[in-house]
């Protein structure tokens, strides 16, 4: 695929250019926030379309950075423990917030009930984790990471780690920090559906 060459770029500019020819303005394309700089990095057509021409173009910024985070780490999983995504994500979910029932897990994840039925059986033989019948719902069963569970995540967790510092590593730490903000906002938003405070201003 041919690359997106700064010949190309430099093409487009924000401001009017006159036509040599004849006098007039020509019309350019107006940049969009952060199009210029990718484009100094020579992404092919396709991915600076798709990511600066696209009418969601945020999703797509998010999809971008979730695929290049979550395809590597997974096959890693896969191939080192040969356990799934979504088995490996109950095993992840269990170590961060302590027990919880399948059900909650599910909700909490937006993976399908039967598909997190299915990875829960299967860490159980597995050995990965323990099921606890409710107190209060005995139709609901409470999982629990055993030892042999919290050892597989102790030893993923830096990979997991390391790979988001590499992704962050063009940002200070006052642009993380108003990241980890701005992205706060858009899940609490989406979380509860409705719309939340705006952010302080800055003394």
């Amino acid at each position: 695929m041919e690359p997106f060459m700064r010949d190309k770029s430099a093409a487009r500019r924000v401001e009017e250019q006159d036509d040599a020819s004849s006098g007039t303005a020509a019309p350019v394309e107006v940049l969009t926030p952060g199009s210029e700089l990718l484009d100094r990095q020579r992404l092919d057509a396709l991915t600076h379309a798709r990511l600066w021409k696209n009418p969601c173009g945020f999703a797509a910024r998010f999809n971008f950075l979730a695929r290049r985070y979550n395809v590597p780490l997974y096959g890693w999983v896969q191939e080192h423990y040969g356990l799934s995504r979504v088995e490996f994500i109950v095993i992840y979910n269990l170590a961060v917030a302590g027990s919880f029932t399948a059900s909650e897990i599910a909700a909490s994840t937006a993976f399908p009930k039967n598909t997190l039925s299915r990875a829960v059986n299967r860490l159980a033989k597995l050995g990965l984790i323990t099921r606890k019948a409710d107190g209060t719902d005995r139709r609901a069963q409470n999982l629990a990471l055993t030892a042999k569970g919290q050892a597989i995540y102790d030893e993923a967790l830096p990979r997991f780690a390391g790979l988001e510092q590499e992704m962050l590593a063009s940002l200070n730490l006052v642009e993380r920090e108003m990241l980890s903000m701005l992205l706060a906002k858009v899940v609490t938003a989406m979380f509860y559906g409705q719309s939340v405070p705006d952010l302080p201003d800055e003394p």
